[in-house]
């Protein structure tokens, strides 16, 4: 199981996520666009029992999704870095935004997510998979 390093611009915050990522994905929704000032946001969903800060006190902003689930958005408070996101309704999983990883070279999108939301002049890959919302059909 591999145990990957991470965090913020800053490097006041640093994380372990240790296991495979459960779904890669590229979401769309405007509240990754408004919070990483990006058409989409590169995530991977990895367990929550592998990953933790090792070091610094990130903050976090909570609010209410477009599902009407309440997200957590953990970022440094120091440089604002966006490090993952967590839904209430899904305690068991971390979404780490993949490009705070030390290497984010691994990292294969699955689907784009929210597309619903796009913005028309971002590219997205013909070949993935694009979903409206959130897929259903898969345990994530």
């Amino acid at each position: 199981m591999p145990t990957r390093t991470g965090g913020c611009l800053c490097r006041a915050v640093r994380y372990e996520s240790a296991g495979e990522p459960q779904f890669a994905l590229q979401c769309h929704c405007r509240d990754c666009q408004l919070q990483s000032g990006a058409p989409h946001v590169a995530a991977v969903r990895m367990p929550s029992a592998g990953f933790r800060i090792v070091r610094g006190s990130p903050k976090r902003y909570v609010a209410k999704a477009d599902s009407g689930n309440e997200i957590t958005r953990v970022f440094c408070g120091d440089c604002g870095t966006p490090i993952y996101v967590q839904v209430s309704t899904r305690p068991d999983i971390v979404g780490v935004r993949v490009c705070t990883f030390d290497d984010a070279s691994w990292f294969r999108p699955e689907a784009n997510i929210f597309v619903k939301s796009a913005q028309p002049w971002d590219h997205r890959d013909p070949a993935l998979p694009a979903f409206a919302t959130y897929p259903t059909g898969k345990a994530y």
